[in-house]
């Protein structure tokens, strides 16, 4: 039986049911489940997890993440992709010339979105398939609500894509890159789902707001 309904905002060590499944951020006492952060409760298909509301982006495998290049050495990038220490992309994962040039691919100050192919020990994640993104701007908001931005099968960015004709390239340590000419419609409504996401009936204010002629 579950002791929260869908969306409910929880507490660390707050029950959230007793003989049910759980998935991530939660934890349990023998037949009794608690949250383990503060965030969202999310119930489906009989499974309770917990979206955190805040917290620091920790790279996992399978990640698309922005970044921006700090240092170009002989055979490698160096990026920010907000997780406080520095990232290597290597120069084998674009050319495979011995002495490529390596500003002529990404310089200094550079936006590139890439893969997570994997995390070693210490939470530093092995980059691959790196793409500059030419002109447009970036924006960060909290990673932990990159989820609702996407939305369901990537509903909600594709809804904002597709009404305000911008391109747009989500990163799951949450930078957000936007191409295209209503670029700040684009920056209001993404700061209203940060704001927002734990709000019901969101969807449909975004689609009203993308609506309207400004």
């Amino acid at each position: 039986m579950f002791s929260v309904k869908d969306r409910d905002v929880v507490i660390p060590g707050q029950l959230l049911g007793e003989k049910i499944r759980h998935d991530e951020n939660c934890f349990d006492e023998g037949d009794r489940v608690f949250s383990a952060v503060r965030g969202m409760a999310r119930i489906s298909d009989n499974t309770v997890s917990v979206i955190p509301i805040t917290g620091p982006y920790l790279p996992r495998r399978g990640d698309i993440v922005i970044g921006v290049v700090t240092d170009v050495g002989g055979s490698f990038w160096i990026l920010d992709i907000g997780t406080g220490a520095n990232c290597i992309l290597r120069a084998e994962t674009v050319s495979r010339d011995r002495n490529p040039d390596m500003k002529g691919y990404f310089d200094v100050g550079d936006a590139v979105s890439m893969k997570v192919d994997d995390v070693n020990e210490i939470n530093d994640p092995v980059l691959s398939g790196p793409r500059k993104l030419t002109g447009g701007s970036i924006i960060t908001v909290n990673p932990m609500r990159i989820p609702r931005i996407l939305g369901k099968k990537r509903s909600m960015i594709d809804m904002i894509k597709n009404k305000t004709n911008s391109r747009i390239s989500v990163g799951q340590n949450g930078r957000i890159w936007i191409g295209g000419e209503d670029t700040q419609k684009v920056v209001n409504v993404i700061k209203t789902i940060e704001r927002e996401a734990h709000t019901s009936g969101l969807t449909n204010r975004i689609s009203a707001a993308l609506d309207r002629s400004d």
